[in-house]
């Protein structure tokens, strides 16, 4: 049995697609973990090779759901939301890892599984160059799922079917993964990864202090107004800009400076923030809403700046907006 394993990775594209010469699977909003399975007992690998078992010991009782004395499977750390969904966000409850590095109190009462995808080694037969389609057999064939382990799902052809699907319920995207390909441990484009993303406009609120050698500022502050008409804080988003983009819009903050906090409540920043007047509208994409934590309410996850909405009045930012 291989003592290790570098996991196979997507490359992101822009679009789905359909090719009966594909299948195509959730993308899981997890932590990536190859688990080692051998004489009763698990070990959980990250991407980066650290060691996670101690992290996750409710999922120590994974060998009971194989049928197979050694094996090593590939597949992802997840969190369910209240609805069913993966969520990056409990999931970072559950460890205490927050964005940065940042760190809180882990919280081992949020529940996790394993969602296995793929199967590399059982039983002295290394599966790394067979194909896809095949380890797959192989894998629903020694797993029974319970509330440990399930087996991610694969739909055969039909990716922007899948995608729609993944859209509507609010999940990350979608992986694409060539039916006859074999097990790379490096990124391959024989994998693809299409991930979805969403739009809105908001409030700048306020800007933080530049890092770096970065110029003028480093992230706007957002906003939503809530049902009250309370702006409150959703996030901050730093990218999307460049070097001519960060001077324009230095133009336009700079002169609405004010020593008044337009948010309601906390604003959550690991830099100095300087608030001015809410009278700019960004439109934003981003990733996901977040869960509230106990730092505060829900915010937008990974958020980029598109463009200044010179058409809408920022009243009409609020958290209910489509």
């Amino acid at each position: 049995m291989p003592t290790a394993i570098y996991p196979m990775l997507a490359t992101a594209i822009e679009e789905p697609f359909d090719n009966p010469d594909w299948m195509f699977e959730i993308k899981w909003d997890g932590y990536r973990a190859i688990a080692f399975i051998d004489k009763g007992r698990v070990q959980l690998v990250s991407r980066n090779q650290n060691d996670l078992t101690g992290q996750y010991p409710d999922l120590s009782d994974l060998p009971e759901s194989i049928k197979a004395k050694t094996a090593v499977l590939d597949g992802e750390i997840v969190v369910l939301d209240e609805n069913g969904r993966p969520s990056f966000s409990l999931m970072q409850q559950r460890t205490g890892f927050r964005e940065r590095g940042r760190r809180a109190a882990p919280k081992p009462q949020i529940p996790i599984m394993y969602y296995a995808f793929d199967v590399l080694f059982v039983d002295g037969y290394d599966l790394r160059r067979v194909s896809l389609d095949e380890r797959k057999r192989v894998l629903e064939s020694i797993v029974t799922e319970n509330e440990s382990i399930r087996l991610s799902g694969h739909f055969p052809a039909n990716g922007k079917a899948l995608f729609e699907i993944a859209r509507e319920k609010g999940l990350e995207g979608i992986v694409a993964k060539r039916n006859g390909s074999c097990y790379e441990e490096r990124r391959s484009r024989e994998w693809l990864k299409i991930k979805i993303k969403h739009q809105l406009e908001a409030v700048i609120g306020g800007y933080t202090e530049p890092e770096g050698s970065r110029p003028f500022f480093g992230s706007i502050v957002l906003g939503l107004y809530d049902k009250s008409g309370n702006l409150v804080h959703v996030g901050q988003a730093g990218s999307g800009f460049t070097q001519m983009t960060l001077a324009s819009m230095w133009r336009r903050i700079k002169p609405l400076e004010s020593k008044t906090n337009p948010f309601h409540g906390r604003v959550e920043a690991l830099r100095k923030v300087h608030w001015i007047k809410p009278e700019l509208v960004a439109q934003i994409e981003f990733t996901e809403w977040t869960h509230a934590t106990d730092e505060g309410g829900p915010k937008l996850r990974a958020p980029v700046f598109l463009g200044l909405r010179e058409d809408k009045d920022p009243k009409e930012c609020t958290l209910t907006q489509e």
